[in-house]
């Protein structure tokens, strides 16, 4: 058993639940009228289908992290360092994106997930290094 995968795959499973529930449901709120000009729906779904890929990378990731923390998956090094390779970027490319967008501290403390990535590719890491 490897206790830092597992740790890191119990992060993204919870991670996964909220952001299913409490970000659906925020996203919806936001969602505007597919007549409306300007193509702020056409920008709205293609952030919803986003949304989606992200909600996708939390569950496989989990289900992998947990996997190999489990012993069900065989240790696999060129597996974990993609997987940190994969959060490391998250954590590098999402405040990129707020940093691009001059996002004030209020942006910063609510949309804080690259918080989460880092974590969990410092786990990862360690995790591939024992």
């Amino acid at each position: 058993m490897n206790g830092w995968f597992v740790a890191a795959g119990t992060l993204l499973a919870a991670a996964s639940f909220v952001h299913t529930v409490s970000g659906s449901r925020f996203y919806a709120q936001a969602r505007p009228c597919r007549e409306s000009g300007g193509g702020a729906y056409g920008a709205w779904l293609l952030g919803r289908c986003g949304f989606q890929l992200v909600t996708t990378d939390l569950v496989l990731g989990a289900a992998a992290f947990l996997s190999l923390g489990f012993g069900a998956l065989p240790r696999s090094l060129p597996l974990e360092l993609f997987l940190t390779a994969v959060y490391g970027g998250w954590s590098v490319a999402w405040p990129a994106a707020l940093r691009c967008e001059r996002a004030s501290a209020r942006y910063w403390r609510r949309l804080c997930h690259w918080v989460l990535f880092c974590t969990v590719a410092a786990l990862a890491g360690i995790g591939a290094a024992h």
